[in-house]
């Protein structure tokens, strides 16, 4: 028994030895990493940046010089003014620079006119200078019609040989109510009634009609 037991200890110790030097090696083998598993989320596309706007320039308005031709008609009201200056005169201007538009909120401006008519010798000369104011009545359109009012300092020299009349360059009051409509800022159409205190015992208020244009 003893001889069986001498015999299988070289067994047991071998077996032992194996044992003890295959665990450090177990142990230091690296754990085996699972396959990821493919994710199944749908992909978003990333966005798509749109094209900048080409900004589109802006419009300025002109600064050239404009210039154009300004006609009218003035129509005295009195008898007496009429038989001795005439019943109506039509008067020439130059218009300088644009046209401008009257607005919604107004808008106040230079006024100034200039009358001469003859008649047998006898002259009259009438030159209101003041401001004026005018209200749109539209906007957003091409065609703009407005109405407004004048108040004006007038200077005046009339001369009327059946009344002995020389009066020299005098100054009157005047006032206007108008109307009109303009286009753009090239051309107008414009009516009013000027209103002029006497000057010698001649009442020179009359009915204007005035029309311009810009080149």
């Amino acid at each position: 028994m003893t001889m069986r037991l001498l015999k299988l200890t070289p067994l047991f110790a071998a077996g032992a030895l194996a044992l003890l030097l295959t665990l450090p090696a177990a142990a230091q083998a690296p754990a085996e990493t699972p396959n990821p598993v493919p994710s199944t989320a749908p992909v978003s596309a990333a966005p798509v940046s749109a094209a900048p706007e080409t900004p589109q320039p802006e419009t300025k308005p002109s600064n050239r010089f404009r210039i154009g031709p300004e006609v009218g008609v003035f129509l005295l009201t009195s008898g007496k003014a009429r038989s001795q200056f005439g019943n109506s005169a039509i008067s020439l201007g130059l218009g300088l620079g644009s046209i401008a538009q009257a607005s919604t909120q107004g808008r106040l401006a230079l006024d100034l006119q200039i009358q001469y008519q003859t008649r047998n010798g006898n002259h009259l000369f009438l030159a209101p200078l003041g401001v004026g104011y005018r209200k749109a009545l539209n906007e957003g359109t091409s065609s703009v019609a407005y109405v407004g009012a004048t108040a004006d300092l007038d200077f005046v020299d009339i001369r009327s040989g059946d009344y002995d009349v020389h009066s020299g360059i005098r100054t009157a009051f005047g006032a206007s109510p108008l109307i009109g409509v303009s286009f753009g800022d090239s051309g107008f159409l414009e009516a009013r009634y000027l209103y002029v205190s006497r000057v010698k015992g001649f009442d020179l208020s009359g009915l204007n009609l005035s029309a311009g244009y810009r080149f």
